[in-house]
């Protein structure tokens, strides 16, 4: 009988320690504080503080019949700026030239004076022919008569070195570029002019840190 009673027991306090947890489960759920908010995100243009644009040579070029992209403005601090939005720049070809240098036919500005941060550029090149550098400079691109030369630090993308280093932009100005950009296009062999390269992606790239 006492073995009964004990067994008995065991299952009551069981009966009530199952009940306790059936009641105390809830009560933790009910206990959560949860917070909803909703926010409606509404995309919209902004101002390209950091742009590719058109260089100090780029008119004479293309006068010349050797180099178009097509442009779009905007205005900013009551200033109109131009600058060239994702698409084809086209680079001709002067036919019979042993070699062709564009200097300086593009550009890219920073009229930002607000950052505080560090800001660098990319500029890469997919599928860039070996007849064909992309120079990039932080001074004016300068042909002394046999190769291309710049008061500032010069950086050069090609087949061997499609990209470019982390360029770090360092001023900011609504009137003179950050980094000037030209191409030379130059024949393979010393006896004949140069060919018209294949077409390639030139990417420029801005990181704000």
């Amino acid at each position: 009988m006492n073995a009964h009673l004990k067994k008995v027991s065991k299952i009551k306090r069981l009966t009530a320690l199952s009940v306790l947890i059936a009641i105390l489960a809830p009560t933790l759920v009910t206990a959560t504080v949860i917070l909803t908010y909703q926010y409606n995100i509404n995309p919209s243009n902004a101002t390209p503080y950091l742009f590719l644009t058109t260089g100090e040579n780029y008119n004479t070029a293309k006068t010349l019949g050797l180099i178009y992209a097509k442009t779009q403005t905007f205005s900013s601090g009551g200033s109109s700026y131009t600058y060239i939005p994702s698409g084809t720049v086209d680079v001709n070809v002067s036919d019979g030239a042993y070699s062709e240098y564009l200097l300086n036919v593009l550009a890219v500005y920073n009229i930002s004076s607000g950052l505080k941060v560090p800001v660098y550029a990319y500029i890469n090149a997919t599928n860039i022919p070996s007849e064909v550098t992309v120079y990039i400079s932080t001074k004016p691109l300068i042909f002394n008569g046999q190769t291309v030369t710049t008061t500032g630090s010069l950086f050069t993308v090609a087949s061997t070195s499609p990209e470019s280093k982390a360029i770090q932009i360092t001023t900011s100005s609504t009137t003179t570029p950050v980094l000037y950009i030209g191409f030379e296009i130059s024949s393979s062999t010393s006896s004949t002019p140069a060919n018209v390269p294949a077409s390639f992606t030139l990417s420029v790239q801005f990181s704000v840190q």
